[in-house]
């Protein structure tokens, strides 16, 4: 796939986008519609791994270029093709363990975000625990992981860590701040 590919598949989505600008300020998230069509594209594979089915996109600027084609339509939901788009590439940098972990069942998957070290962390036997709120996560409604920034504490100090959390493990309220009114983002 190369970049102006990539950019002229945006581009071809631009008029549905921009016919359901309204619908999505409505529902407060991206229409099913929109997510399929962004899915179906290959929107959100631009930085995810070929062995993922990927398309490791070169050069990236490409994909911040589709992304301002899309927002030409409805900033909304280039907003969030942007955010849950670059976590593929965030996803990428993990262990190869933790890739499979996410994309080896379903490599269409999705992660949300909210990196801010707000929650608590635990170390646990056989790993961690987190709690807590963290603050908003866009896209959060089409995402079936989450990415969360925490802080590990030891003897040796304080370590920010990020912690990718599958499904029902991440809960998330929706209590509708209205400048995150049409991006699906859940938070305190």
């Amino acid at each position: 796939m190369t970049g102006e590919e990539f950019i002229g598949r945006a581009r071809e989505l631009v008029p549905q986008v921009k016919g359901r600008a309204q619908q999505a300020e409505q529902l407060r998230r991206l229409p099913e519609e929109t997510l399929r069509e962004f899915q179906d594209a290959g929107l959100f594979r631009a930085f995810q791994p070929a062995r993922f089915g990927g398309f490791e996109l070169q050069p990236p600027v490409s994909f911040y270029e589709a992304v301002i084609e899309i927002g030409a339509a409805c900033a909304s939901s280039a907003w969030v093709l942007a955010v849950l788009g670059i976590h593929q590439w965030h996803i990428a940098l993990f262990s190869r363990r933790a890739q499979e972990e996410v994309w080896g069942d379903d490599p269409t998957a999705l992660s949300s975000s909210s990196y801010a070290p707000t929650g608590k962390v635990q170390r646990v036997a056989d790993g961690f625990r987190l709690s807590g709120r963290w603050s908003f996560s866009s896209g959060s409604d089409h995402a079936s992981w989450a990415l969360l920034g925490g802080v590990v504490r030891s003897g040796e100090g304080h370590r920010p860590e990020v912690f990718a959390l599958f499904g029902a493990a991440a809960r998330l309220s929706n209590r509708g701040y209205l400048a995150r009114r049409r991006a699906g983002g859940h938070g305190q």
